[in-house]
């Protein structure tokens, strides 16, 4: 009776694998501002990051209304996520509230389709974390003690810590964090990746599938004319001008990764943008590998 159990859920998931790659393959052109769709399991670090937060509630403790926020973020360890600090002062004390967030992990989707619940209860069955969706809760939040919104959110940095160890599976995995005696890390010019569920074009919402887009490391010092910037030695200028290209609104949060050597490596978190014209000018990400002192600080400790 076990045997045609799993023998019948092998079965589903192999056609419904097979429907979902049918169907999904006029979408990899889709376009965000520049970027594309990407597989699962491309990018096993990234992490979606979405809050609940109750506006309503009927007898005061059924909740009857709510709203979303969305960030992206980058698994460090079993345990901790990096992000962005304003991911969590933007907008009120809900967001401030781990109770508030969970992460979803080794998926491109916003949302869980039918099909990946289905394929959710059959991981659990066959015990293969690959199948699995991972939505796991939030219980603490560490924001940078120098964070201020004020300042072009300078130090725009946060850790949160998961209420459970991710799982070890190939499609949910650690970054690389960069080493702190590589001087040139990311070098002026070269290509690097970020990717996030962030809008497709200004003034958007946030897209049904992440999207990725790879972006050139911009000279510090122009970037730094464009948003009259100081302490560029904390941050990273990536993209172009006037070029359709770049992050956009839901995208705070995300990684910035370049190759070091022969494997990516983590470099920027993303801050901001453009307020009006995003596609038009280079991203602000915060520099990772200035920050490496504080992160082993927490995730040593807490």
């Amino acid at each position: 009776m076990r045997f045609s159990r799993v023998f019948f859920c092998l079965s589903l998931v192999l056609v419904l694998g097979s429907l979902a790659a049918a169907g999904t393959t006029h979408n990899r052109q889709k376009r965000t501002i520049g970027g594309q769709e990407f597989e699962r399991g491309r990018w096993p670090w990234l992490a979606l990051l979405r809050a609940t937060i109750v506006t309503e509630r009927l007898f005061g403790f059924l909740p009857i209304r709510h709203y979303h926020l969305y960030c992206g973020g980058v698994l460090l360890n079993r345990r901790w996520i990096l992000t962005a600090a304003h991911c969590f002062t933007e907008d009120g004390s809900g967001g401030a509230q781990p109770g508030n967030w969970e992460a979803r992990l080794g998926t491109v989707s916003l949302r869980s389709s039918p099909g990946e619940h289905f394929l959710n209860i059959v991981g659990q069955l066959l015990d293969d974390n690959n199948l699995r969706q991972w939505e796991i809760g939030i219980d603490r939040i560490v924001l940078h003690p120098g964070y201020n919104s004020s300042n072009l959110f300078s130090d725009d940095v946060a850790l949160i810590r998961l209420s459970e160890p991710a799982p070890h599976s190939s499609r949910v995995q650690p970054i690389s964090l960069p080493s702190p005696l590589v001087a040139n890390f990311p070098r002026v010019g070269q290509m690097c990746t970020t990717k996030g569920w962030g809008c497709t074009t200004n003034g958007g919402s946030v897209v049904s599938r992440a999207r990725e887009v790879q972006l050139p490391i911009y000279s510090p010092q122009l970037c730094s004319l464009h948003f009259a910037m100081t302490n560029s030695n904390k941050r990273l200028c990536a993209g172009y001008r006037n070029r359709n290209i770049g992050v956009c609104n839901g995208d705070s949060g995300s990684p910035l990764v370049c190759m070091s050597g022969s494997q990516y490596t983590l470099a920027g978190i993303v801050s901001f943008a453009s307020r009006h014209r995003p596609e038009s000018f280079p991203a602000v990400f915060t520099r990772v590998q200035a920050y490496l002192p504080w992160i082993n600080s927490i995730v040593n400790t807490l």
